[in-house]
């Protein structure tokens, strides 16, 4: 139908519509209950009139003096848009498995190799608008994340799994599950390597357990230093988080590092 609608999203989460491979933006609502979209275009002054439920082109006002968008354009807009929301919704997912995905679900597009790097590129920067500027120190990147530990973007499965100590001397990763796993098991071994702590901090320790004949990796702490009483802090904060979230009430002895 050559006056056929329809409905993508814009690059701000608005409406749009598309006619005669022409798109246009919201107006008004007219008294009459008509809805009004004028040409995206803004050196055109083309318009439509459409019902409220946007099923049906009621009128078409004035003439397009540019030429109209091809159906890959459409095609790159719509997979972009659907893209960059479910970034932003997954923050986790390799954009390459959300963009095949989508690819999958539409299999009529005429999208090419070279639009899916737009596209990638457009999820990486809906992704970074819900993440804090890059800290410049340990103690603003520290604060950051005490800010932000709570929040849906920093939790696995609806579960918590970065917890910090009150004095903010570390940061430590691991998950209820993995709490609960050690409760299971007999053997721990842990260590720290200098080579893998990530910016502001010295080191990366790890604690394993030791299972069927597996060495699993349950706890990461990220420390700023090597001293004595940073280990002595960092394990009592480790049993506490172990006495909180895990069903077998029990004291642990952990060896103190030196």
């Amino acid at each position: 139908m050559e006056n056929s609608i329809k409905i993508i999203m814009s690059e701000r989460g608005k409406e749009l519509v598309v006619v005669s491979s022409h798109k246009y933006r919201f107006i008004r609502k007219r008294k009459d209950e008509l809805l009004k979209w004028i040409c995206y275009n803004k050196s055109c002054y083309a318009s439509i009139l459409t019902d409220v439920k946007k099923t049906q082109v009621i009128k078409v006002i004035g003439e397009h003096k540019h030429e109209a968008i091809t159906s890959q354009n459409i095609d790159r807009q719509v997979l972009r848009e659907n893209c960059k929301r479910k970034a932003s919704d997954s923050i986790s997912t390799r954009p390459s498995k959300i963009i095949r995905k989508k690819l999958l679900t539409n299999v009529g597009t005429d999208i090419v190799h070279k639009d899916i790097s737009s596209v990638r590129k457009a999820m990486y920067m809906a992704r970074r608008k819900n993440v804090p500027i890059y800290p410049k120190s340990f103690d603003e990147a520290i604060d950051k994340i005490w800010e932000m530990q709570n929040d849906d973007i920093f939790k696995f499965n609806n579960k918590k799994f970065i917890h910090i100590p009150m004095n903010k001397s570390f940061i430590c990763i691991t998950t209820e599950d993995n709490l609960n796993f050690m409760s299971s098991c007999t053997e721990y071994f842990s260590d720290g390597t200098f080579q893998f702590a990530p910016n502001f901090f010295m080191q990366m320790y790890t604690v394993h357990c030791f299972k069927n004949g597996f060495y699993l990796p349950v706890i990461f702490i990220f420390l700023k230093d090597k001293f004595k009483q940073t280990y002595i802090e960092m394990w009592k904060f480790i049993k506490e988080l172990y006495l909180q979230h895990t069903c077998w009430q029990r004291c642990t002895h952990f060896r103190t590092q030196s």
